[in-house]
């Protein structure tokens, strides 16, 4: 595990969007409220997908769709989860909207590109980067179709503890 002023980082390799889910829905079964998720990657990586997991694991049965067009997705389970997605905004449209006051601070806050909310954002607890994963094919690079890279990264103590936890089970059930 690299570790940089008490920052726990881990990259996991996921080979389809079922394996995405499945690490979201560990990371959901570990959330207690409060919690702010930001998601990070490119159009297309699975961001999306990984709420899809993180939803199963609060206990939410219901399809879990992309904000994209309506912003913000409240869904209810064992804690509320509250889905942004910050593609189309500017932090000035983020923060003349008050998309991020008035969220109870036991709910958990998951923000699909959440580089665009800038100073309006205060904080987080768990960054997920999901990156296209590319392999070597005579002698060039090419993206595969359904690997991924995912990293997660945080600082808070407990979630460190609950990084190295998933990374253990993961790797005991590769």
């Amino acid at each position: 595990m690299m570790q940089e002023s008490n920052t726990a980082r881990r990259t996991f390799l996921v080979e389809s969007a079922d394996e995405t889910r499945y690490l979201g829905m560990l990371l959901g079964s570990e959330l207690e409220g409060g919690e702010v998720i930001l998601l990070e990657g490119t159009l297309g990586a699975g961001k999306t997908t990984m709420v899809q997991g993180i939803a199963a694991g609060l206990g939410i049965h219901e399809p879990v769709k992309s904000p994209s067009f309506v912003l913000e997705r409240i869904y209810w389970g064992r804690l509320v989860l509250h889905h942004f997605d910050f593609y189309r905004l500017t932090q000035e449209d983020i923060m003349e909207a008050g998309l991020l006051y008035d969220i109870d601070e036991s709910a958990v806050v998951v923000i699909e590109w959440p580089e665009r909310a800038g100073e309006a954002l205060q904080g987080w607890t768990l960054k997920v980067t999901i990156e296209f994963y590319d392999e070597p094919v005579n002698s060039t690079r090419v993206i595969a179709e359904n690997k991924r890279k995912i990293t997660l990264e945080s600082s808070d103590v407990r979630w460190v503890e609950v990084i190295e936890a998933i990374w253990r089970h993961t790797q005991q059930h590769a």
